[in-house]
């Protein structure tokens, strides 16, 4: 499972303090300005937020952790208000897990559990967005501590909160939603459960739209992941010799992948030829197989794929090979 998008979980911010406090971080090249000696409380904690947020998306968890452990040390994290102080321990908790450090990371869990049964409006965005992402980070947890029950249950709850989330704002909350749904890839273990959860997000279309759209670089980015995921389950499947299951994972790539690019280049080529691949053994498919590879040839000719080229060429040929072989000893038997 991919580590979880700190930003898009970011309660929302409005304090007059940020544009000016945002331009001093770049001044300063990253560090963290004074606090003017006039500044609001409550404003000036979101601009310690946003500061948060900045550290984690520049890969510099480390000084983030530091931050807010002095925070929980003086107990002025205490003075947060609860959507933002639970934001915090989200956060924490997420440093922890990159750290393996899976104990600590349950107990950031529960103390941000604690501060969100204390706000009152559980249906706003900000809220649910929190409630989900910590929902995403205990999958992690459960499953790499071997309570795969557990983790799947959670998983399959931050999904469905991440679907409403993204019938709200479809540009902030996407990139979170394909990153539930890839996890699937890794939490369940039945392939049934697998392939039902990309079909029903497959057919939402809306989810996918933000992408194309103008900074939508994450939901690209985590789309992509998406697909990398699929691909690799249907080259394992092809390996275990599961080759029915193998056909759906590259279908699924395939279809998604669609979604990331309107033409046919290199990433759909091997995509295709792993389809291909897996529906020759399927003795009812092998004429769509053949099919494929030959409409395929053009493309990988086209973009000069010579590997690729070479994969068909072998393919192809290994299939009449295999043709002649079985009409021969249906002559000898």
């Amino acid at each position: 499972m991919k580590q979880l998008l700190i930003e898009e979980s970011m309660p929302t911010l409005n304090s007059p303090l940020l544009s000016d406090f945002k331009q001093q971080v770049e001044q300063r090249e990253g560090m963290m300005p004074h606090p003017p000696v006039d500044a609001d409380r409550a404003q000036w904690q979101q601009c310690l937020c946003w500061y948060v947020n900045y550290l984690m998306t520049h890969n510099r968890s480390d000084e983030a952790a530091t931050l807010i452990d002095a925070w929980v040390n003086d107990d002025s994290l205490l003075d947060f208000p609860n959507i933002m102080h639970a934001w915090i321990w989200l956060v924490r908790m997420t440093i922890y897990i990159a750290h393996a450090d899976r104990s600590a990371a349950l107990s950031a869990a529960e103390n941000a559990l604690r501060v969100l049964v204390e706000v009152t409006n559980k249906r706003h965005a900000d809220f649910l967005a929190i409630l989900a992402s910590l929902l995403y980070n205990l999958a992690i947890i459960h499953h790499e501590n071997g309570d795969n029950n557990r983790a799947v249950k959670e998983l399959t709850k931050a999904q469905k909160i991440f679907e409403r989330l993204v019938k709200r704002n479809e540009r902030r909350f996407t990139p979170m939603m394909l990153y539930s749904i890839e996890a699937s890839t890794t939490i369940y273990k039945s392939r049934a459960k697998q392939m039902s959860v990309f079909e029903h997000y497959q057919t939402n279309t809306q989810l996918y739209t933000a992408m194309l759209s103008e900074g939508g670089t994450k939901a690209r980015t985590a789309l992509n992941n998406l697909v990398e995921s699929l691909k690799k389950e249907g080259d394992l499947m092809l390996i275990m010799g599961n080759a029915r299951n193998a056909a759906k994972f590259y279908t699924k790539a395939l279809r998604y992948q669609k979604k990331a690019s309107r033409t046919m280049g290199h990433k759909e080529l091997v995509l295709s030829i792993g389809l291909a691949k897996a529906l020759i053994r399927l003795a009812n498919r092998r004429d769509a197989a053949e099919q494929l590879l030959n409409s395929l040839l053009p493309l990988a000719q086209r973009i000069n794929a010579t590997d690729e080229i070479a994969e068909i060429e072998q393919l192809l040929n290994n299939k009449n090979k295999n043709i002649n072989i079985m009409t021969l000893l249906k002559g000898l038997s």
